[in-house]
């Protein structure tokens, strides 16, 4: 290449260079005068606004439940003392009434008539269903111990 074209492409470079330059100045200088200016003009009436309506609004909806609630949840607390107060006085009257019912149950005649009946039905059961009865296990058990007493004694003998 000759030296003219080097340096007309010396000089293209520069002065796209320059321009570029240029550009970028006035590109900050518009941005720090108008632009950066209106986004810290635009955050400041943003805090404004909040301060002045959303946080007093917030403030405002929050008394508007916070009473209603409080006054619900003493309601609901009160409800459920006397609630656990009844349930309390019930079982009370309820374990009279049993108790008073046990004792009337037992002046009727029939009742103790109808119980022993029961009761020796249930204790004649194991007998009619061919099992042995408290009193035969126990001498069936006896028998046992002494059969086992005398094999004992039996293999001691036999090992003298």
């Amino acid at each position: 290449m000759a030296k003219k074209e080097v340096k007309k492409s010396n000089v293209i470079v520069e002065k796209v260079q320059k321009a570029s330059d240029a550009v970028t100045e006035k590109i900050k200088t518009y941005n720090e005068k108008y632009v950066a200016k209106n986004i810290e003009k635009g955050r400041e009436a943003l805090k404004e606004y909040n301060e002045k309506y959303v946080v007093k609004n917030i403030e405002k909806g929050k008394e508007y439940i916070e009473k209603p609630y409080k006054k619900l949840t003493v309601k609901v607390d009160e409800v459920l003392a006397k609630g656990r107060d009844l349930e309390k006085d019930a079982f009370k009257k309820l374990d009279g009434v049993i108790v008073n019912g046990k004792k009337f149950m037992y002046k009727l005649p029939l009742v103790e008539t109808v119980e022993k009946k029961v009761t020796e039905g249930l204790n004649s059961l194991p007998g009619f269903i061919n099992m042995p009865s408290k009193g035969e296990i126990e001498k069936l058990t006896i028998a046992m111990q002494s059969l086992n007493k005398n094999i004992e004694t039996l293999k001691t003998s036999k090992m003298v």
